[in-house]
């Protein structure tokens, strides 16, 4: 591409800017605004020369020049600047997921030269430097209908759209971009069981490390994990204007093992037996089960901490000084057991000796008739306090907007004086007991007594929601006298200074000595028994008692019961109702009991 530029001397010429270097017998020439001017020499002196560079081709008169020629102030002068284009392009990208569009450009250039300004001089020497323009191609409008073409419809920036159309710049520029999907969240489990290992202080802020250890247990109905189901994202939209779904949620199954229940439609787990909860995770699926045994495979020490189970424990092997076993099922010790304590909901099987230890079965029924006299007192104030709030609300105006616990705390103010105090009695008392033996009235007992606490008793919004308190109680209590045929059993082999208490039968196959025995049911020694005393309420059978030395024992059971012994010693005691006798001397296979008119009698069998 050439451009003429023609130019002529006339009366215009610049001055000349630094004549200095000219002598005035010679012309000169210089280059000024990309033009060239030349001045003649005095009359007799040398014509101005100028040299041509390759870059822009110079005419003289309409003639090229390609070597050093000379100039006059008459000459025409013209220039004509070489020039090319260097090509370019607009390309249209869109990314791999469709959500984001790029224009990329590389700018048409057309590159010419100009003349550097230089200085007169009589012999000139020509230079030239480039000059670069964008030549602009693309408007709003154009670029816009390239994007349509590629497809892209949705999400396009008309603001950098404008900018790119007014001042194109090479590289990528972002265009357009499309609506995300939501986040989808996943399936979660929430656990509600685990395990912790944390010091427990008392109240004298003395830390008990025999507590270090709990072992996760669980009633049955007891909730052991929830689902939140997960929410697929609300669907998005492409730079193409398709409809882009979201990811899909990770799900996870809930499965039911042994003892476990799965329901609100997959969304809970429950379980369906007391023992220890298991989860097991396999791809997708959280199976999760109850082992209704405990099993410690050696002894119970610090080491274990106290056992505390919803369910059977088996130790195989024994359990030391100060320790508490206790478990709302049965309760078997592989070993000896010393200076402890074992509490059972129900049977208690010790194979190995017990000297100095408390054994208690039926342990359900023990706490059952501790806490029984305050529950009962309590049911009653409760009764009447319900009574006296419905007379109450039935006189207020209708449509009152005050709620059922409003009028409850005001009673309590007034009336039922009493109330708190013997919250306060329930509540210490609950926390002095083993509750992992009330199953899952451990947890209905203490949201009662937390309910109808302090300011807590304003949850109840309703008459009915107070009355289902009462339900509750009473619930309690019919399955407390459900329990009174249900008799569990103490197996022992042999028991020293020690207390065993059964709400059913007490079996001993060798002996006791110096132990106390208390059972709500029959009572059977197949070995030797010295010392002590064994109170029953039902039949005593005792193979040996007593001894030759006059080791006292005393034998105890109600007016319509026996005692049976084979080898009886002098000096032993027999109790019968409120008959009492003291064995003069050593006798063989006896009864014990009260005849007709109330009499005790001691006759051989």
């Amino acid at each position: 591409m050439e451009q003429k530029v023609e130019q002529k001397n006339d009366n215009r010429t610049p001055a000349i800017k630094n004549p200095s270097p000219v002598t005035n017998n010679e012309g000169v020439a210089w280059v000024d605004g990309g033009k060239i001017y030349v001045k003649d020499p005095k009359e007799g002196g040398r014509k101005a020369t100028i040299t041509p560079c390759m870059e822009i081709q110079i005419l003289v008169n309409g003639n090229p020049i390609s070597d050093t020629s000379e100039v006059s102030e008459k000459d025409r002068i013209e220039t004509v600047p070489l020039s090319h284009n260097d090509p370019g392009f607009v390309k249209i990208h869109i990314s791999p997921d469709k959500m984001s569009a790029f224009i990329e450009i590389k700018n048409e250039y057309c590159n010419t030269y100009e003349l550097v300004d230089c200085e007169p001089a009589s012999h000139l020497v020509l230079k030239a430097k480039q000059k670069k323009e964008v030549i602009l191609k693309e408007t709003s409008d154009s670029l816009i209908s390239l994007l349509n073409k590629s497809g892209v419809i949705y999400g396009i920036d008309s603001g950098a759209i404008d900018s790119l159309a007014k001042n194109p710049q090479d590289g990528m520029t972002l265009v357009a971009k499309g609506l995300p999907p939501g986040r989808s969240s996943d399936d979660m489990v929430e656990l509600l069981f685990g395990q912790t290992a944390t010091p427990l202080e008392d109240n004298t802020g003395t830390i008990d490390y025999k507590e270090l250890g709990k072992i996760t247990s669980v009633s049955v109905g007891e909730t052991l994990a929830r689902k939140m189901a997960g929410q697929e994202g609300t669907p998005g939209m492409t730079v193409t204007n398709q409809a882009c779904k979201a990811r899909e949620p990770k799900r996870i199954n809930l499965l039911a093992g042994p003892g476990v229940e799965i329901v609100e439609d997959g969304l809970k787990a429950v379980a369906a037996s007391e023992g220890q909860p298991k989860v097991r995770k396999s791809g997708n699926n959280w199976i999760f089960s109850i082992e209704p045994v405990l099993t410690i495979p050696g002894d119970v020490n610090v080491k274990t901490g106290n056992i505390r189970f919803k369910g059977d424990v088996n130790v195989m092997g024994s359990v030391d000084d100060d320790m508490n076993v206790s478990a709302s099922g049965n309760i078997t010790v592989a070993n000896i057991i010393t200076k402890c304590k074992i509490t059972a909901g129900g049977d208690v099987t010790i194979k190995g000796n017990i000297i100095n230890a408390e054994i208690v079965s039926g342990g359900f029924v023990v706490l059952c008739n501790t806490i029984k006299p305050l529950l009962l007192e309590l049911l009653k104030i409760l009764e009447d306090l319900f009574i006296s709030a419905n007379l109450m609300v039935e006189k207020l105006p209708p449509n009152n907007k005050i709620i059922f616990g409003n009028v409850l705390i005001l009673l309590i103010e007034k009336k039922f004086t009493h109330l708190g105090g013997l919250l306060d009695k329930i509540s210490k008392k609950l926390k002095e007991l083993d509750l992992k033996l009330l199953g899952s009235y451990e947890h209905t007992l203490q949201k009662v007594v937390n309910r109808l606490s302090g300011i807590n008793i304003l949850q109840y919004q309703t008459a009915n929601d107070f009355q289902n308190t009462l339900h509750e109680l009473n619930n309690f209590f019919y399955y407390v006298d459900s329990l009174v045929n249900k008799r569990s059993v103490v197996n022992i082999k042999v028991a020293l200074n020690s207390v065993i208490k059964s709400s059913g039968d007490v079996v001993v196959t060798g002996g006791c000595f110096n132990t106390h025995i208390v059972a709500d049911g029959n009572v059977k020694v197949d070995g030797i028994v010295r010392g002590g005393i064994i109170q029953a309420a039902d039949d005593v059978y005792i193979k040996e008692i007593g001894s030759l030395t006059g080791a006292k024992s005393l034998v105890i059971v109600p007016k319509d019961k026996k005692i049976k012994i084979d080898h009886a010693y002098e000096g032993i005691s027999v109790r019968v109702g409120k008959m009492t006798r003291i064995l003069e001397k050593e006798m063989k296979s006896i009864v014990a009991k009260l005849d007709d008119e109330g009499n005790l009698q001691i006759r051989n069998f």
